[in-house]
């Protein structure tokens, strides 16, 4: 398998208390996710991210997009929200989980297929009506979750991912303008430009 093929997945999702993980899939130690999303949508840190929904508890239809690249905006008017966050992960293999569950959502592709590294995740919302509490087994939300690697391999950057507080989208680009300021000839890391 070519990891560096696009992947692309669509399947139902359960959530609980408004939450969807992206977790490490094995036998590793549990990172508690982040409780809550300064955008609103989207939260990451080292080896967690959860995407916060406005069903309580149910399901959402979530596509997961993977590619070596970011993909294009274009086409991104028709969502109600996007939001873009830094990801790093030590780990690997992550994955999308509900909330409570145990095991990661059947037919959706890994979110870092190329290994550890530090990862763009964007995640487009369609209209999320705040539904307290109330459960439903028909999903009225629906998801796209883009990933890509921003560098890979692990350093130390990585694994003192506490160093970036703020995962959000000016993260991602100050993250970028980093990138591009370090020797991208360094074993283990791809450089690639930002894009505007």
């Amino acid at each position: 398998m070519n990891d560096n093929a696009p992947m692309a997945a669509t399947a139902k999702v359960s959530v609980s208390y408004g939450k969807i993980l992206i977790k490490a899939l094995g036998e590793v130690e549990y990172t508690d996710p982040p409780s809550y999303a300064p955008n609103g949508l989207v939260a990451a840190h080292l080896n967690a991210a959860a995407i916060f929904t406005g069903v309580r508890d149910g399901y959402v239809t979530v596509t997961v997009w993977t590619s070596a690249t970011a993909p294009s905006l274009e086409g991104a008017r028709k969502w109600a929200n996007v939001e873009e966050v830094v990801f790093p992960v030590s780990l690997g293999d992550m994955r999308l989980f509900g909330f409570m569950s145990d095991a990661p959502t059947p037919d959706l592709p890994s979110l870092t297929p190329q290994g550890p590294g530090v990862y763009a995740l964007r995640v487009h919302a369609s209209d999320r009506p705040r539904m307290g509490d109330v459960a439903t087994d028909d999903p009225v939300e629906e998801y796209l979750v883009c990933s890509w690697p921003l560098t890979l391999g692990r350093d130390p950057a990585i694994e003192a991912a506490e160093e970036l507080p703020d995962l959000t989208r000016p993260a991602v680009r100050a993250y970028r303008e980093r990138l591009r300021a370090t020797d991208s000839a360094k074993p283990g890391r791809i450089h690639r430009p930002a894009r505007p």
